[in-house]
């Protein structure tokens, strides 16, 4: 029936003998596209609410945490963008721009070699900055610098999956 499988991203879907897959076994495909399609709209009104927000309000600390979850916001609708288009670009067989690039998995010696030390530098970091968050919350001094260095931690944890991911694909 189905000879190879196509890669969608991560997931892999069957194809037949031309690579083609057949509109039939696209449901993941149209459903995804639909959910992201539908979140594009929601993310564009969130975007333009923190940004009033933001002109609005006169505290200072305030705008700066705004800023700082107006700019992840604008991460975030790029990427769902991104993969809207590498979707769409799959089902219509047509290159839609900008797109999610793929990872392929491969021998990768040094890149293995060098994602396993930034991965050593990411965990280091998080026991310090752990040991931070710790010394803060004694203090009760700097409130706004404990939910700061809390975040950091949240980004930490992530770039050790974003390694983690890499170096699971680049293995010699």
């Amino acid at each position: 029936m189905y000879e190879r499988e196509a890669r969608v991203g991560q997931v892999m879907v069957p194809t037949d003998l031309s690579g083609r897959v057949d509109p039939q076994d696209q449901s993941l495909e149209r459903e995804l596209i639909a959910l992201l399609s539908e979140h594009g709209p929601r993310e564009g009104a969130a975007l333009s609410s923190y940004q009033r927000l933001i002109d609005d309000v006169e505290d200072e600390g305030i705008r700066y945490l705004m800023s700082m979850i107006l700019d992840d916001e604008r991460r975030h609708h790029r990427i769902i963008d991104e993969m809207l288009n590498t979707i769409q670009s799959f089902v219509w067989e047509v290159d839609v721009t900008p797109s999610t690039p793929s990872v392929r998995r491969g021998s990768m010696p040094e890149v293995h070699a060098r994602t396993l030390e930034l991965l050593a530098l990411e965990r280091e970091d998080a026991k310090e900055l752990r040991a931070l968050r710790r010394a803060l919350r004694s203090g009760r001094a700097y409130p706004v610098h404990g939910l700061l260095v809390e975040m950091m931690e949240q980004d930490t944890a992530k770039h050790i999956a974003i390694l983690e991911f890499i170096a699971d694909r680049t293995k010699p």
